[in-house]
């Protein structure tokens, strides 16, 4: 559900995880969620992202090799 007058309002849930596949191991995650109707905040700010944030993974370009 998404609130365009306030879009930290936003809600969400994936019932079959983000690929769709039932081979994946994170296929079933939401599905908890899903059946008692919750939903999982879906943040757009920056403000909102940065204060919900537990972890961060810093990604660096690797040499290139030929």
């Amino acid at each position: 559900m998404v609130d365009v007058g306030n879009w930290d309002n936003s809600r969400a849930v994936n019932l079959p995880g983000e690929a769709g596949d039932p081979d994946s191991r994170h296929y079933r995650d939401l599905v908890s969620m899903w059946l008692k109707g919750e939903y999982f905040p879906l943040l757009y700010s920056r403000a909102a992202v940065e204060a919900a944030t537990e972890s961060r993974i810093h990604l660096v370009p690797g040499t290139q090799t030929k």
